[in-house]
């Protein structure tokens, strides 16, 4: 049986444990923190006596390597998937409005919710659709050189056509503005989400905290077939000799019996491990942040299991039922605020969109992500290193791969797929 060492327990890390151990490979993950998941886990808060998540991740019928890893690992069963494409929104003055796809056949489906959208006027929604529909025929590789908004901008779409729609996307997906997002990116994603299916458009939002959802699940799976994973074990060094990592040096242990080796930490944390050199691009990450606040409420009126925020810097209301996590995506000018002052911005502005006081709210808690995702511009996009390296029995996992997807979960568990497939290939 071949082995293979796993540098780092998030989501790619994972990924191609679990793709490898389904081979009949012996897998051994080593994870520094004492915790698996990277940037999607869930941890048990005393203070509102339950589990939340660092962050709350949206998945989408389209995530296919994402449902496959679930389906592998016997956690499909923990989803909730939308039956059809519906988005509430929350407005200011509590006039809330909704897109929702009727239970037409695809794509016409897609087409009357976009017509019939009531918040738009007639002319923006002909804009809106011809843009639509001009997707499918699109080849993203002649928006290179364009942002977001200068693509939208040319299409004729409207500041609020933009606001209302274009942007919710945008953001939620390549967590930057529309001003720095490249626009070849998001015509990709657009592409995957409405042009591929009827199911791509769902929503899906996992039932368990992230933990419950894909870590717990993924380790079983791995131990169950044989493989190892050891937490709190840093790595410090490969040692290479003949273009072969002969050694993985941690702070506890020196391995020297394995076969391959699959790096899936953050190109920040390999930097540390290894020259990169023998990447086949030289990346430059800049990396755009996420902040999420846990609200405790005395009752809980809404009905929904998630809201998006239309014109806020507010942008997500996910309801836990236990409580609500709100989520700002691109959220740099609140990474430098005391916890304090973030609350007060966020309640005020809450109050916009929904009937609360400050007595309705019993405890908060806020999770800064500082290093969520990297900006997608061009630059990044051209310099993202593929899977395979220099080093013959080295191979790389992470959402920041060149997996031809913007940071997202989707891309951790490709990245990782594609790393174990590499292995499985070169066996």
């Amino acid at each position: 049986m071949k082995k293979v060492i796993i540098i780092g327990g998030g989501l790619a890390g994972l990924s191609a444990a679990a793709h490898l151990s389904k081979k009949n490979f012996k897998v051994i993950l080593l994870e520094a923190s004492p915790k698996l998941g990277g940037r999607a886990y869930s941890f048990f808060d005393e203070k509102p006596q339950t589990e939340i998540d660092n962050g709350q991740h949206i998945l989408m019928g389209c995530y296919s390597d994402t449902l496959n890893f679930l389906k592998i690992i016997d956690a499909y069963k923990f989803l909730n998937i939308q039956k059809i494409l519906e988005i509430n929104y929350l407005a200011k003055d509590k006039n809330h409005f909704r897109l929702k796809a009727p239970n037409f056949i695809y794509p016409l489906n897609l087409l009357f919710a976009l017509f019939s959208f009531k918040e738009l006027n007639l002319t923006e929604k002909i804009s809106l659709l011809k843009l639509f529909i001009k997707i499918y025929f699109t080849d993203s590789e002649k928006l290179y050189g364009m942002t977001v908004q200068e693509w939208l901008k040319k299409e004729k779409q409207s500041d609020k056509a933009i606001r209302i729609f274009w942007e919710i996307i945008s953001i939620g997906a390549l967590n930057t503005s529309t001003e720095r997002a490249s626009a070849k990116i998001f015509c990709d994603i657009l592409k995957e989400i409405f042009w591929r299916d009827k199911f791509s458009s769902q929503i899906i939002i996992p039932a368990l905290p992230l933990s419950k959802t894909f870590c717990k699940p993924a380790s079983d799976f791995i131990k169950s077939n044989d493989g190892e994973i050891r937490l709190s074990e840093k790595c410090i060094e490969f040692v290479v000799d003949k273009n072969r990592i002969e050694k993985v040096i941690t702070d506890k242990n020196v391995y020297e019996d394995f076969d391959f080796v699959v790096s899936a930490v953050p190109f920040y944390a390999l930097e540390k491990i290894i020259d990169t050199s023998f990447l086949d691009k030289q990346p430059e990450f800049h990396y755009s942040s996420i902040l999420n606040i846990h609200l405790r409420i005395k009752e809980n009126f809404l009905q929904e299991d998630f809201y998006a925020f239309y014109d806020s810097e507010l942008h997500w209301l996910f309801n836990k039922r236990t409580h609500w996590n709100i989520v700002i995506s691109n959220a740099e000018k609140f990474m430098l605020m005391g916890n304090e002052e973030i609350y007060a911005f966020i309640i005020t502005e809450l109050k916009k969109f929904i009937a609360i006081s400050d007595d309705d709210i019993l405890l908060y808690k806020i999770i800064k992500e500082k290093r969520a995702t990297f900006i997608p511009d061009d630059f990044t996009l051209k310099h993202r290193p593929s899977t395979e390296t220099k080093v013959k029995n080295l191979f790389i996992a992470g959402d920041w791969v060149d997996t031809k997807l913007p940071a997202t979960i989707e891309s951790a568990v490709r990245s990782g797929r594609i790393a174990a497939g590499k292995i499985v290939f070169n066996n």
